[in-house]
């Protein structure tokens, strides 16, 4: 590569120094050759004391787990990108987005060259947007479901009035008609304050299904199927359902997909959700490698993610997690 006139390596080298990212570049051994001073961030080292170590010498147990493949793939000569969690020397923990672009030398694979960007607001932004997607489908459901209790509570009301006119117009049979007529206002009454009580104390939705197809549909559109008891898991379950499949939809959404369908399922012993994606593919990865990067963020104890490409066009996501009884 030529340099700019008035422009050296150690103008470049100070340039590369003062970014945020990761730089590195890693030989065909997988040795660590060259890193800018962002390792001090990243990998809490000096550059002189990462350089002609291995990668995975450098990584934690978990950043082996999560990158090994990817880093054999790059030095075989195919570009990776993907997003992993990862913990600092000061104990925050950062997103970050990892890139590796084979080094192409006589036509050959020599090595490859690791970027390493981070990108926590993103996530944080996103995550914050699925939430508020999950807040806003439990309002609409809630709210759908207000409606139906002020139509009933009206319905009540009306036949009660009706009671009352004719009463009224035969005054001689009041003696025997107040007292039903009294019984059945007092309950229309009891089953309005169970409606507003239910609906201002409880978080969740009397219908999980419906917040499931409020979720899809802010997200996606696209067909939606549910098979088993889905609408009497416990509250905490159906929020974890609700969350995860807001992630997952926003991780589809990224890449642009020609269509998305949704199947819930519970039985077994298991609550599923499995998210099919048409097309969605980025000249950046597909779409199982965001979803990926989902999983140590996003699950809670028990819960998986598992991703299949069916190539060319197609990837199933799965959301799985173990439920006992499904009684509210």
């Amino acid at each position: 590569m030529e340099l700019p006139i008035g422009f050296d390596a150690e103008d470049l080298g100070e340039v590369l120094d003062a970014l945020p990212s990761l730089v590195a570049y890693v030989d065909a051994a997988g040795v660590l050759r060259y890193s800018n001073a962002a390792s001090r961030t990243w990998l809490d080292r000096w550059p002189q004391q990462v350089v002609g170590r291995s990668v995975e010498e450098l990584l934690d147990e978990a950043g082996c787990a999560t990158t090994h493949d990817r880093l054999v793939a790059a030095l075989g000569g195919r570009t990776q990108r993907f997003e992993r969690s990862l913990t600092l020397g000061d104990g925050r923990v950062r997103h970050a987005l990892i890139e590796m672009v084979p080094r192409d030398r006589d036509d050959r694979a020599d090595g490859c060259f690791v970027l390493v960007t981070d990108i926590t607001r993103r996530v944080e932004a996103e995550k914050g947007h699925a939430a508020s997607v999950v807040r806003s489908a439990l309002l609409t459901e809630r709210n759908v479901r207000a409606a139906g209790a002020s139509d009933s509570a009206m319905q009540e009301l009306f036949a009660i009035g009706l009671q009352l006119d004719r009463m009224v117009r035969h005054p001689e049979t009041a003696t025997a008609e107040a007292a039903p007529i009294l019984e059945h206002l007092a309950r229309t009454v009891d089953a309005l304050r169970g409606s507003v009580r239910h609906l201002i104390v409880e978080s969740q939705p009397g219908s999980t299904t419906g917040a499931v197809r409020y979720v899809v549909e802010l997200w996606s559109g696209g067909p939606v199927g549910f098979e088993g008891p889905v609408d009497e898991l416990e509250p905490e379950v159906a929020h974890e359902l609700l969350g995860a499949l807001s992630e997952i939809l926003a991780a589809a959404a990224r890449h642009a997909p020609d269509g998305l369908a949704v199947h819930v399922r519970v039985g077994g012993g298991l609550l599923e959700a499995v998210v099919s994606v048409e097309g969605g593919r980025r000249d950046d990865g597909p779409v199982g490698t965001d979803v990926e990067a989902l999983g140590p963020r996003t699950l809670r104890p028990g819960a998986t993610i598992t991703v299949v490409a069916e190539e060319p066009a197609r990837t199933l996501i799965t959301w799985r997690r173990p439920v006992g009884g499904t009684g509210r």
